[in-house]
């Protein structure tokens, strides 16, 4: 079954939750599910993630849509994860003021506390400011500012600037309330203890931070300094033979890596997929029901048609994939695990330079 997201306003409009991710009231393109209950489980993550399109619509006033029977029904969703999944963005902080006026509805900044207080991020200079005026770089959607702040944190050019500050220090703060809002409470408990605040942000976002923290980890894991001789006398245990050019920690690192960034693209080939079956298939049938079949020039048609069918084919075969993967591997508990494992921090080496000059080469002692 097929399920649409609607809202009516005060004048009985129906509104639709569309696949480019707004409302409207066009009859195509509408975002579908294929379940009410995943309607209901979504909707709270959508008024976090758009706060802007939902700030005026009463939740009250949501339906289901059935699309076979045309049956508005109305939403239910669980209030205590619509509080949960707004929290603290919209909520104003005890005796707060917005440092600058607004009226561009761009609310959210990124900013760091430093010893002589809150300083805010210029983006086209790559600085951060102590007074808060129209430099300030300001965004109107949360994920963007979230996926810029993940970005410095990893840009050495920018902290350069500042050798005493801390990278993973920065956030995103609500100007209109003075809320905190990325990055969220399970990613700062993810982090060693120094590093606090209380925060939100969308899946995407969240995935790729973890995997970059990981990454640069697992670089000094995976150096050819850990690597030692092996002893040549002959063992008389059986080993297995392994192909370790084949199989390998590194490159398990890679292949998963390649599947986190692919994930991440999901909700975007979920919709170009979606685009394909509703937007174009229509216009196709449509031209065959309109056209002047006299003029019709049906060797060039049904080459497009069979070069828009391919391309679809594509998509729904990487579609088909990720829906099997998402649903069956948890990869953000995997990269947990991993950050958490404490063997992928070590760094092996010799701790006494007399053993290490015997045992293995002048060179290879020097450098450890």
């Amino acid at each position: 079954m097929t399920y649409e997201l609607v809202y009516r306003s005060s004048k009985g409009n129906n509104n639709y939750w569309s696949v480019n991710e707004r409302f409207t009231r066009k009859e195509t393109g509408h975002f579908q599910w294929s379940s009410a209950i995943e309607i209901n489980q979504i909707f709270p993550q959508l008024k976090a993630k758009y706060p802007t399109l939902f700030a005026k619509k009463k939740t009250e006033r949501f339906y289901y849509l059935d699309v076979k029977s045309s049956k508005l029904i109305k939403l239910s969703p669980d209030q205590e994860e619509i509080k949960a999944a707004l929290t603290p963005d919209g909520i104003p902080q005890d005796n707060y003021t917005c440092p600058l006026k607004i009226t561009d509805s761009k609310y959210y900044a990124i900013a760091i506390d430093a010893p002589d207080g809150r300083y805010y991020f210029n983006t086209s200079k790559g600085v951060f400011l102590k007074t808060v005026n129209d430099e300030v770089r300001r965004w109107r959607e949360f994920d963007k500012a979230a996926a810029t702040a993940n970005t410095i944190r990893v840009n050495k050019k920018i902290w350069n600037k500042y050798p005493d500050w801390n990278p993973l220090s920065n956030y995103v703060i609500n100007l209109k309330t003075g809320a905190i809002v990325w990055p969220n409470k399970e990613l700062n408990s993810f982090f060693p203890a120094s590093f606090e605040s209380n925060y939100g942000t969308t899946n995407s976002a969240f995935l790729l931070m973890m995997l970059e923290q990981l990454d640069t980890q697992l670089q000094e894991h995976f150096s050819s300094i850990n690597q030692q001789p092996m002893n040549t006398i002959e063992d008389p245990i059986e080993i297995p033979q392994i192909d370790f050019e084949r199989y390998n920690a590194k490159e398990t690192f890679i292949a998963l890596s390649y599947i986190v960034r692919v994930i991440v693209q999901k909700p975007l080939i979920d919709k170009a997929l979606k685009c394909y079956d509703k937007e174009l298939l229509q216009d196709y049938l449509h031209t065959i029901e309109l056209a002047d079949l006299s003029r019709f020039n049906a060797n060039e048609f049904t080459n497009q048609l069979q070069q828009t069918r391919l391309k679809r084919r594509k998509i729904k075969n990487l579609a088909l994939f990720l829906n099997i993967i998402a649903e069956n591997m948890n990869v953000e508990k995997i990269l947990k695990q991993l950050w958490q494992e404490p063997s992928l921090r070590n760094c092996y080496h010799y701790r006494h330079y007399v053993i290490a000059t015997t045992i293995v080469t002048p060179k290879l002692a020097n450098e450890c």
